[in-house]
C-alpha cells in the first residue's frame, strides 16, 4: 500500500512540475518508474540514521527543513540512476519531494499506514528511549490524562450523538469507561482549574488576569514569569505529575519533563533537561509526524477560511470575524500542536512514563469565535478522537506498563453574547461612565497566541550556537504570524484609578494602589453609584463585595445575599438562577476570599435564551458562573467506582486521581 501511494504521488509530481518528467519511449517505462519509490526508500533506509545524528539540533530550530533538503538530494540522486524518470536540477527535486511528502503524508496519515509500517518511528522511538522520565522500578501501571480544553459535558454529549468522537463513544459503549459531568468551580478557566487539578489548591489564581496589590501591577496567566510565580506559591509539595510528563500546558504539575509548558519556559536557572531537548528535536526528524503536522495545519487553515466565508453569507449565523493571520494562528494552535503533542505522547508511552498529561487546545479557541455547539467547533474534536484511537492502540500493543486512560475537560463553554452587543459599551466603558476613573488594562491574548508563543520560546531556547539563517527565517515567520499586541502592565497610574481585569464572563475591579481589599462601604463612598449601576445593568448577573465585617455579599438587581450567613435582603435572591445553592455559595465566598481577588467581582448575566453575557468579544465563553461553562466532561475507567463526591471540585478530582496513581494499580488496562 505504501508503494502504491508513493508511485501515485510520483506520477502526480511528473504531471505538475515541468522539470520532472517520465520518458515513456523506453520499453517497460511504467515498471521502471514504479520501482523508483522503492529505490528511493532503500537509500533513505541506509542514509537516514546518519541524518538523525548529523542534523538533530538543526532540525529542531528550522522546523525540519534539513530533513526535506536531504530527502530532495536523495530523490535527485535516485532519478540520476534511472533512464525513465528525469529531474532537471536540485530545485525541481526539492519541489517534487515537497509535493510527494504532502500527498504521502495526507494519504498515509488518513489511512493509518504510519502505524502499520512504523520503520522511521521505531528508529526515533529507540533513540527517544535514552532520554526523559521512565517507569519507576516495579511499576506495572500508569496514568494517561488527555485534556480537551473547554469542552462541556453537554457539548460532549452533542458531539457524541453527531458521530464526531467515535473512539470515545466506543469506550462508553463497551463499558470500559463512563462519561461523567464534574464541577470545575469558579473561576472556570484553565490556570485556576489546573492549579486545583495538579496541586489540590486554587487560592492564588482568582482569574486569568488579576492585580497584585503588593507588587502594584497586573498579572496575567499568559506570561510565563507571572504563571511561574503563581505556581510556586501554590505548590506545597509534589504535584500530580511528579516524575511524569506535561505537554502543551499552562502549569507543569511538578512534571519531570515539560514541553510547551508556559510556566517552565525560560526559567531563571534555565538548565533544561536533556530529555526535554531530545524529545523536542526528534519530532522534526520523523517524516510522517512532521508531514502530518504541516498537512493538518494547511487543511485546518483552509477549513477556517471556508467556515469564515460561509458565515459571511449566512444571514442567521453569528460569528466573530477572523483575518487570514488569525486563521493561520488557529491552524498552528489547533492542528500543528495536536500533531506535535501526539508524537511526544507516543514517546512517553513507549518509555512507560508513570503519569502523562497533554492538553489539546483547538476546540476551546474555535468555540470562542464560533460558539460551543457550532459545527466548526465540534469538527475540531474529530482530529483529537483519531489521536485518542492511535494512543489506545499504542497503549495496548507497545507500552511497557499498563495505562489507565482518562479524558477530561478543564472547564466548559457557555453560548454567550458580548456586553457591547447587548448595551453598546464594554465593561471598562461602563465602569468609566459610572465611576469616572479607569486605567486601561491590556486585553487578554487568545489562547492560540499563548501556545504559539510557547512554541517560539522553545525554538529560541536552542541557543545562538545552533541557530542558522533558516532558523532565523522560520522564527521570523512565526513571530509575524503571532499576535504581538500589548500583554504587559506598564506601571502604576493614579491612586484613585480603577482597574478592570476581565476573564471571560468574570471581572475583578480593583482600586489601584490600595494595600488591602476594600469593603463595600468604602467602595460606595469612594465611587457613589458604581455598585448600584453595575448590579442594575441588564448585562450583569451579580456583583460580589465584602461587608464591613469581611463576610461575602452577593448583590443582584433586586436583592442581596450574605453568602457566609445565609441572610437575604430584598425581593429576589441573586443566587436563585444557579441550581446548586450550597455548591455556589461556598465557591463564590471562597473566590472573594482569594488574596488577589478584586474589591468588586462582576459576573455576566444569564439571558432568557440560555446565553450568558461575556465581557470579551466571544460567542462561546468561560471564566465565570452560568450555563455549561462550569460543567466539563470527564471520561473515567468504569472500574474506578467514581462517586459524585470525587467530581465536586478540582481539588476533589486531584485527590481521586492521586489515589488511583499511588495505590489503584489493580484496575484493568485501558
Amino acid at each position: 500500500m505504501v508503494w502504491g501511494v508513493s508511485a501515485a504521488s510520483l506520477a502526480l509530481v511528473a504531471l505538475l512540475l515541468p522539470g520532472i518528467w517520465i520518458d515513456t519511449g523506453v520499453r517497460w517505462w511504467w515498471l521502471t518508474a514504479a520501482l523508483l519509490p522503492v529505490e528511493f526508500g532503500l537509500l533513505l533506509l541506509l542514509l537516514r540514521p546518519l541524518l538523525v545524528l548529523a542534523t538533530l539540533p538543526l532540525n529542531a530550530v528550522t522546523l525540519g527543513l534539513p530533513t526535506l533538503l536531504f530527502n530532495g538530494l536523495i530523490l535527485y540522486l535516485t532519478a540520476a540512476t534511472s533512464r525513465v524518470v528525469n529531474i532537471d536540477n536540485l530545485g525541481y527535486a526539492f519541489l517534487g519531494l515537497v509535493v510527494m511528502t504532502v500527498v504521502n503524508g495526507a494519504v498515509t496519515g488518513w489511512l493509518g499506514i504510519d502505524d502499520v509500517y512504523p520503520f522511521f518511528q521505531t528508529i526515533l522511538r529507540r533513540i527517544g528511549l535514552r532520554f526523559g522520565p521512565r517507569a519507576r522500578p516495579g511499576q506495572v501501571r500508569g496514568l494517561l490524562i488527555l485534556q480537551v480544553d473547554g469542552l462541556s459535558w453537554r457539548s460532549c454529549e452533542r458531539a457524541l450523538r453527531r458521530g464526531r468522537m467515535p473512539t470515545m463513544a466506543g469506550l462508553r459503549a463497551l463499558g470500559t469507561h463512563r462519561l461523567h459531568r464534574w464541577h470545575c468551580g469558579v473561576p472556570s478557566n484553565t490556570p485556576a482549574v489546573q492549579s486545583g487539578l495538579f496541586y489540590g489548591a486554587r487560592a492564588r489564581l482568582p482569574g486569568y488576569r488579576w492585580y497584585d496589590r503588593r507588587r502594584r501591577r497586573v498579572l496575567v496567566a499568559s506570561r510565563a514569569e507571572d504563571l511561574r510565580d503563581a505556581e510556586a506559591e501554590i505548590a506545597g509539595g509534589p504535584g500530580l505529575l511528579a516524575g511524569g510528563s506535561c505537554i502543551n500546558s499552562l502549569l507543569s504539575g511538578g512534571a519531570a519533563k515539560r514541553l510547551l509548558t508556559l510556566s517552565a519556559l525560560r526559567e531563571p536557572d534555565d538548565h533544561r533537561r536533556p530529555g526535554e531537548r531530545a524529545d523536542f528535536s526528534l519530532f522534526w526528524l520523523s517524516p510522517f509526524a512532521y508531514t502530518s503536522a504541516v498537512t493538518a495545519a494547511l487543511w485546518d487553515f483552509l477549513t477556517a477560511v471556508s467556515w469564515n466565508a460561509q458565515a459571511r453569507f449566512h444571514p442567521r449565523k453569528r460569528v466573530v470575524r477572523r483575518s487570514l493571520r488569525q486563521a493561520a494562528m488557529r491552524a498552528v494552535g489547533n492542528a500543528f500542536l495536536r500533531e506535535t503533542s501526539f508524537f511526544w505522547l507516543a514517546q512517553d508511552v513507549m518509555r512507560g512514563v508513570p503519569v502523562i498529561y497533554s492538553n489539546f487546545v483547538g476546540y476551546d479557541e474555535v468555540a470562542h469565535h464560533a460558539g460551543p455547539d457550532d459545527g466548526e467547533a465540534l469538527a475540531t474534536l474529530t482530529g483529537f478522537d483519531r489521536k485518542l484511537q492511535k494512543l489506545r492502540r499504542l497503549v495496548r500493543d507497545g507500552a511497557p506498563i499498563g495505562y489507565d486512560v482518562v479524558v477530561l475537560a478543564d472547564h466548559g463553554q457557555s453560548a454567550s453574547l458580548p456586553l457591547r452587543a447587548l448595551g453598546g459599551e464594554t465593561l471598562e466603558e461602563l465602569v468609566a461612565r459610572l465611576a469616572g476613573r479607569v486605567r486601561p488594562v491590556p486585553p487578554p491574548r487568545d489562547n492560540e497566541a499563548v501556545y504559539v508563543g510557547a512554541l517560539l520560546a522553545e525554538l529560541r531556547d536552542e541557543g545562538p550556537d545552533r541557530r542558522s539563517w533558516l532558523a532565523y527565517q522560520s522564527r521570523l515567520t512565526l513571530e509575524r504570524l503571532r499576535d504581538v499586541g500589548p500583554d504587559r502592565d506598564h506601571g502604576a497610574g493614579e491612586g484613585t484609578s480603577l482597574l478592570v481585569c476581565v476573564s471571560g464572563g468574570l471581572a475583578h475591579i480593583y482600586r489601584e494602589g490600595a494595600p488591602r481589599p476594600l469593603r463595600l462601604a468604602e467602595m460606595t463612598s469612594l465611587y457613589p453609584g458604581l455598585v448600584e449601576g453595575l448590579a442594575s445593568h441588564a448585562g450583569i448577573g451579580f456583583v460580589l463585595a465584602r461587608d464591613a465585617d469581611g463576610t461575602a455579599l452577593m448583590i443582584g438587581r433586586d436583592g442581596v445575599r450574605n453568602l457566609d450567613t445565609g441572610e437575604l435582603r430584598g425581593d429576589a435572591d441573586p443566587l436563585a438562577p444557579y441550581w446548586d445553592r450550597d455548591l455556589w455559595t461556598g465557591e463564590l465566598s471562597a473566590l472573594l476570599s482569594h488574596p488577589h481577588a478584586g474589591d468588586l467581582i462582576v459576573n455576566g448575566a444569564r439571558l432568557p435564551d440560555r446565553r450568558v453575557v461575556v465581557f470579551e468579544e466571544q460567542l462561546g465563553s468561560h471564566g465565570g458562573l452560568g450555563g455549561p461553562q462550569t460543567e466539563p466532561f470527564i471520561l473515567l475507567p468504569a472500574a474506578w467506582g467514581t462517586t459524585r463526591g470525587d467530581l465536586r471540585s478540582p481539588e476533589a478530582l486531584y485527590a481521586h486521581l492521586k489515589a488511583r496513581l499511588e495505590g489503584g494499580g489493580d484496575a484493568p488496562a485501558s
